[in-house]
This record gives structure tokens, sequence and C-alpha cells, in this order.
């Protein structure tokens, strides 16, 4: 190994590879909060919860074509209840 060099984190999978923001974003989209309301209750801008929500799918894999995103918003949010996940809003520009 390299001089200054770190050690390759395991790659993990599911809900494991959630960072602990991109869990709490989650759980709250899973409670059926709006990217806002969401943004308000962290303390953070509307942008980064959308970054935060797009990095779930990706490491969900949840496809922006997926009919039911509740199964791996269930898992990241730990719950068993039916929930439904916010789509990210892509930003159109001015």
């Amino acid at each position: 190994m390299a001089t200054g060099a770190r050690p390759r984190s395991v790659r993990r999978t599911g809900v494991e590879a959630l960072s602990p923001s991109e869990r709490r974003v989650a759980r709250l989209a899973a409670e059926g909060q709006t990217n806002r309301d969401i943004a308000q209750a962290l303390f953070v801008t509307t942008k980064t919860v959308e970054v935060h929500l797009s990095a779930c799918y990706r490491k969900l894999g949840i496809s922006r074509g997926s009919a039911s995103p509740s199964s791996s918003a269930e898992s990241a949010a730990g719950t068993v209840e039916p929930v439904r996940m916010s789509r990210v809003t892509p930003r159109t520009p001015s």
C-alpha cells in the first residue's frame, strides 16, 4: 500500500449502503413528507434532500420508472407499513 493511502472499504448493498444522512431523508420521505418539509426538518436545502434521495434510489436499485418504491423505502425507513417515497423533482432552467 502506498504511503497515505487508505484501505478500501467493504462494498455494502441495500439499506446498509445508505449513509446516516441518507437514512434520515429516506425515513422522512417514506413517511410521506415532501422534499421541502424534509429540508426544513433537517435544516438543509431542498437540493441536498434531492441529492440524498437520488443516492438512496441508486443504492436501493429504485429506477425512476419503478412502479412501487415503497418496499425499498420501507426497508430504508425500518417500517413495515405501506408508505410512499416522494420522487426527486428535477429542476427546470428558468
